[in-house]
């Protein structure tokens, strides 16, 4: 990753080396050749069982041989030769088209008139249209083969930068994510600090706490993680909540057994505890009450974080609305489009509610 945080472009995929390039010559060359001299051969066998009649002289074949050569490495070279194609307006199916009519018409003059150097005319304008379409038919083989096998090359080396591209694009706008949740928890946890400042055990308690958790908050972590590593954590948060908020505060973490080992995002859960304790304390009667609940059901994981007060609408008071989507856009990248987050106030109570699908194995391994 380079100093602006981008991915890094594979050079391969810009412009090839001096050696790929000369190797990738060397290898069209002879394939080239190989593909002439076969083609030669399976027409020589072809027209000796369905007209032993037609005798060509081999060195009148391989005249035509050699001139098909030609004709298909000029139709080659002039197909790399973009900016000239585009300022004669010609595209490459033109040149795949035109250059192969145009090379069977001159292959077909230049065997009729060869042929009369030996002493062979056609004998029929039928056989003169039949020498016409079997050169043509190989011209097309070769265009066939060699166009197909770069459009191919072309798409995939395409496919291949998009793929590149869009895993940079989501690698940088998780670390945006990211970054959009760790300063705030810090300027919180130092304000809670600064609250307990005149308590000498409170400030023990809590910096341990706040040492806990941030160790776990700043230290190297996978894209998916088990939930249990972030909720043990999240007790030590708790714990540093408490001390700020005394009686102000109850919460209460419940986790089934099964979610526990549930992978999942890292920092996925205490960005949403933290708004409801926040927004809880502005418009709920003390004690404010923030319940964690995660489970494991048959189509997912569900997690729910509840606290009592009322909903603070986007847009309203200082809720911008954008953590819940950014919380939800994180998840898609990361478990999938399946997963949502939805919220809503009923009987006294604001629930955030994180349902997703459960990474399998092979999708782990990817994402790593």
């Amino acid at each position: 990753m380079d100093a602006d945080g981008a991915e890094p472009v594979d050079a391969s995929l810009v412009a090839p080396t001096p050696e790929r390039s000369i190797r990738g010559e060397v290898m069209f060359w002879a394939a080239h050749l190989m593909f002439w001299v076969a083609s030669f051969v399976v027409t020589r066998m072809i027209v000796g069982v369905f007209r032993p009649e037609i005798v060509d002289p081999p060195a009148l074949a391989a005249i035509e041989t050699l001139l098909c050569f030609s004709c298909t490495a000029a139709m080659r070279w002039l197909s790399l030769q973009e900016s000239l194609l585009s300022r004669l307006g010609i595209s490459k199916i033109g040149v795949i088209a035109g250059g192969s009519i145009l090379s069977a018409v001159f292959v077909t003059l230049a065997q009729l008139v060869v042929g009369r150097s030996y002493g062979i005319d056609p004998t029929s304008r039928l056989e003169l249209i039949a020498r016409f379409m079997i050169t043509l038919s190989s011209l097309g083989n070769w265009c066939a083969i060699y166009f197909g096998s770069q459009l191919i090359r072309e798409r995939n080396t395409t496919e291949v930068r998009a793929l590149r591209a869009e895993s940079a694009a989501l690698k940088n706008e998780l670390a945006r994510l990211q970054g959009q949740i760790s300063p705030h928890f810090l300027f919180n946890a130092l304000n809670t600090v600064l609250a307990l400042r005149k308590d000498p055990d409170a400030i023990e308690t809590v910096t341990q706490a706040l040492a806990d958790y941030l160790r776990f908050l700043l230290r190297p972590s996978d894209r998916l993680e088990p939930l249990a590593r972030e909720l043990d954590a999240l007790e030590q948060y708790l714990t540093v909540q408490g001390l700020r908020f005394g009686d102000g505060l109850v919460t209460r973490i419940e986790c089934d057994l099964a979610a526990r080992s549930v992978l999942v995002p890292p920092v996925m859960v205490q960005p949403l505890v933290e708004n409801a304790i926040k927004y809880g304390g502005e418009s709920a009667e003390r004690p404010v009450r923030v319940d964690v609940t995660a489970r494991r059901e048959p189509d997912g994981l569900v997690i729910d974080v509840a606290n009592t007060g009322s909903w603070v609408a986007p847009g309203g008071g200082q809720s911008t609305g954008t953590g819940l989507h950014s919380l939800e856009r994180r998840l898609q990248l990361l478990v999938g489009p399946g997963a949502r987050v939805t919220s809503g106030e009923e009987n006294g109570w604001v629930r955030v509610r994180i349902r997703m699908p459960i990474p399998q194995r092979s999708e782990i391994e990817e994402a790593s």
